[in-house]
Formats: structure tokens, sequence, C-alpha cells
């Protein structure tokens, strides 16, 4: 007899305590620890954007406050929070550094103070996975408690050397990028075309959404296939097919159906019915990729928005569609101009050409096979 399942099988998003790339600081107050983030912040600015968590050193007050750039909210009766509003809240940065005087997070950076030795002793059982000691004077020696949890491999560092600290910062934030995978969709009804758009042939006697997968593929890149719901056949000329899960909300559900079955890698976003797409554009849009951003998108200069069709989504963009999904919004157009998204000015505006009509195909294929 098969073992009940009581909740659907979803996998979960690769995040520690508040984020995929998250250090607690242990070994001093908090003053300097508060400090050294800002160091490293200073150092990384423009490159990466980094969060900050502390306890609140100031006096109880009767409101909570949630600050977000000139705007601060103000709430009487304080927030009802917990570990799933942690995870939740520091999707849009690239790292998180956590005072590890108050809160633990997945990985630890150590410094070395010998004042601080019985402190941080207390602390040992935190100590679960050091990626890096500092220390703060040059004689400082690590305590055996510490040499206990770290390798030869762990790297060791003066806590005045910023920038070396930083650029070990930057290695790490750099080695978290998501990996990237292409979605070419290919469950629309093509209503207007009156045939499958994706069985369309511009280039040869191959169909459109073979043409486009031989693309993505041969660019290195795992690659699915997204189709309605009712979709029959789990692979279209050996790429998987990524079934669509929130049924009719088209391109939008196409995406979210995606991150859905696997939230922690970015997907290329490639329309079938794209007859001018061309490798170079795509590798171009790769190479110009921003992972600290929501997404990496295309733009007509003769256009406002950017092409949702012809983008990059990072992993992070999914809590935000969702979230934009619960307001009544299920445009991914809407969801990127809402968004920091990076935008890559599309010199050959051809390649965005969408043929969605019989006379765009016609006219489609008489360019391509002059």
């Amino acid at each position: 007899m098969a073992k009940h399942q009581k909740h659907p099988p979803l996998l979960r998003s690769k995040i520690g305590f508040y984020h995929r790339s998250e250090w607690a600081i242990y070994g001093s107050d908090c003053a300097s620890i508060a400090m050294l983030f800002k160091a490293i912040q200073t150092e990384l600015s423009g490159d990466y954007e980094l969060a900050y968590i502390d306890a609140d050193h100031n006096t109880v007050s009767s409101s909570t406050l949630l600050q977000t750039k000139e705007k601060q909210f103000y709430f009487n009766s304080g927030l009802s929070w917990n570990e799933y509003d942690d995870k939740l809240l520091n999707w849009p940065v690239d790292s998180v550094i956590v005072n590890g005087n108050h809160y633990p997070a997945e990985n630890q950076i150590v410094i070395i103070d010998s004042k601080k030795k019985e402190s941080l002793l207390r602390r040992v059982e935190q100590l679960t996975n050091i990626d890096l000691v500092l220390l703060k004077d040059e004689s400082s020696e690590i305590f055996d408690y510490v040499k206990e949890k770290i390798t030869s491999a762990t790297p060791v560092l003066k806590i005045k050397s910023t920038k070396a600290i930083s650029d070990w910062f930057r290695s790490k934030i750099t080695h978290e990028i998501p990996e990237l995978k292409a979605l070419i969709l290919a469950g629309g009804e093509s209503k207007r075309m009156l045939e499958d758009k994706s069985k369309i042939s511009y280039n040869g006697d191959v169909s459109q959404v073979k043409y486009l997968a031989e693309m993505t593929n041969a660019l290195g890149l795992d690659t699915f296939i997204s189709k309605a719901n009712n979709a029959t056949d789990e692979q279209i000329y050996g790429y998987p097919i990524i079934k669509d899960k929130f049924v009719n909300m088209g391109p939008f559900g196409a995406i979210a159906s995606a991150f859905m079955k696997n939230p922690n890698v970015a997907y290329l976003v490639l329309a079938c019915d794209l007859p001018f797409v061309t490798k170079e554009s795509l590798s171009h849009l790769i190479d110009s990729r921003s992972s600290s951003q929501f997404a990496t998108s295309y733009k007509l200069k003769s256009q406002a928005f950017p092409e949702p069709l012809l983008s990059i989504y990072e992993p992070r963009i999914y809590q935000r569609m969702l979230r934009l999904l619960s307001l009544g919004y299920a445009c991914p157009r809407k969801v990127l101009i809402n968004s920091a998204v990076k935008i890559v000015d599309l010199e050959d505006e051809s390649v965005a050409f969408n043929a969605n009509t019989p006379e765009d195909r016609d006219l489609a294929i008489g360019k391509l096979r002059k």
C-alpha cells in the first residue's frame, strides 16, 4: 500500500535561517560587529546588496518600525513574526550578515579576541560551519575549541584587512550565483495563428520549439519545454516538459510553474513564437546577466518596457511573482516593470518579433528563406 502523502511534493528553496548566502559573526561586541559589516558593505557597494540582522539595542517602544528607503511603517501592536517571515524578508539581497551575539546563521565567521574567549565558548554549539576566521591582533592564537571546528583549508585573515575580507565575501557570493536553465514557452492555444505555433518550421524542416531548444542546449543550458496542464507527454524531442500548475494564466503561470518545480535556479525564458531569435542574441543576454537583480531583460529601444519572454528570471523573483499574484496581477511584464531589473538594449529589434498570426508567419518565413 502506497504511503499517504499529506502535503504536495514541492522542492523547497535552498535557504538557511534568512538566505541562501548567510553568515553570523561571533567573537566580538555588537558595535564592532556592526562596524565590520559597514566596512564590508562599503567595499561591496555597487556590486552586491547586503542585509544586516541585529537585535534592537534601543529602548523598548510601544510601536514596531519597518523602514524601506524613505518610507517608515509604524505598527502600534507590533508585527506578528516567525521564522518563515525571516526567510521571506531577505530575498532581494545578495547576502545576509548576522550579529551572532543575538542570532545564529547557517554559516559562521569567528573573530579571535582573547578578551572574548570565554563568551565565545558559551556559544560553541552554534559554531557548526565556520567559513572564516578573523584575527583581531597580530599575536592572536586560534582557540583550541575553534581549531576543532575548522580545517587546514579554512581561511584565516586579519580583521584589519577589510579589503581581503570583502574580497572573500565577493568570492563566496559569486559562487552562490544560481545555475541558469532554459524554459521554452510552448503551451499557448495559438488562437490567432490557427495552428500550433510551436510546430511551425521557420528554419528548414525543424519545428520552432525544437529549433529553440537545440539552440539553448547548445549554449550549455539544461532546457525545459513549458506546456499546458493537460499535456500527455513527459518529453518533447527528448527535452523534459514542465506542465502548468497555474492553469489559464499564460506565460505568468508557465514561469511560476517552472519555479515551483525548482525554485533554486534561474530560467532563461523564451517564447516559441520568436522566429528571428539567434544564438548570438541569447548569448549576449546571458553574458549581460545580473543575478543581483530580479531579472535581466532585453528591451527594444523603440519601446518603453522590457520583453518578458526574452528575459532571464532569477530565483528571487518567484516570491515577488506570488505576492503580486495575491494582489491580482498575473502579467510577467508588469512584474518586470515594477521590480529591480537589469535592462539590456536590443540592437536588432527583429529578434523580438512575435509571429502571432498567419500573416506574421508568412512574413517571417519569407525573410528567413530568402
